[in-house]
């Protein structure tokens, strides 16, 4: 049995859409006894947003980086959460002093945004554990200088994955990787591929066998074994083997 893990935002979800082509491929993938699903920095929010709006099945979501999963049905599998502590006041401040646009906790479905612009005092007193946090900023550089700000002195508490100009934190030892090899436990000796297009994506593109599609960054696609021009295309050369 094959299974396919496949980033959201700029791989399954290509310009704003999942193409039919996407979706015809996937339930092939899936009729011939394999499995796929999404796996992304978002919430839990976008498995009911995929069905509602894009229309197609998936045997899994793995959300927040790797520290939920919900299988097809929508039943929780596995969730993964850290502790709120005074080490996000220390981290909030910092995204402050690099001009974050935003940045906000999540326990699952409860959410809060910190406003970092200063206007009025952050409250995190809501929720007492995490399963996520996400900020963004205004250019690459300066997320990946927070990303490498929060690895080298939360690295016990919170992970920090780049994504573009946002970086995404799980809590600690926590990441896509970890999140496809949690699903994967569930069946026995199961062929994994993974698939992406930004630097987020790289560690799991590097461990699973990985594709980049052709609208992926040069760092994803120097380190991917093979590359596609869509996920249809990625599941006919699997299928053909």
């Amino acid at each position: 049995m094959k299974i396919i893990a496949s980033d959201y935002d700029g791989t399954i979800n290509y310009q704003g859409k999942i193409s039919d082509s996407d979706k015809e491929a996937i339930r092939r993938f899936r009729k011939a006894g394999h499995k796929f699903g999404i796996v992304t920095g978002r919430d839990v929010e976008l498995a009911t947003w995929i069905r509602q709006e894009n229309g197609f099945e998936f045997d899994f979501l793995i959300c927040c980086t790797g520290a939920f999963i919900k299988n097809g049905e929508g039943d929780v599998l596995y969730v993964k959460k850290g502790k709120v502590d005074s080490f996000f006041d220390i981290m909030i401040k910092k995204a402050l002093e690099l001009n974050a646009g935003f940045f906000a906790v999540g326990d699952v479905l409860t959410k809060c945004f910190v406003d970092v612009l200063g206007k009025i005092p952050h409250d995190l007193s809501k929720i007492s554990e995490f399963t996520h946090a996400n900020c963004f900023f205004p250019k690459e550089e300066i997320a990946e200088e927070f990303a490498e700000y929060v690895r080298n002195n939360f690295s016990d508490k919170i992970s920090a994955h780049r994504n573009g100009n946002a970086v995404d934190m799980p809590p600690a030892n926590t990441s896509k990787v970890t999140g496809i090899y949690e699903y994967a436990s569930l069946f026995e000796n199961p062929e994994i591929y993974a698939v992406g297009d930004n630097v987020n994506d790289i560690p799991m593109v590097k461990e699973f066998c990985g594709y980049a599609v052709s609208n992926a960054v040069d760092e994803l696609k120097s380190v991917a074994k093979h590359q596609c021009n869509r996920i249809a295309d990625m599941i006919d050369e699997l299928l053909s083997e």
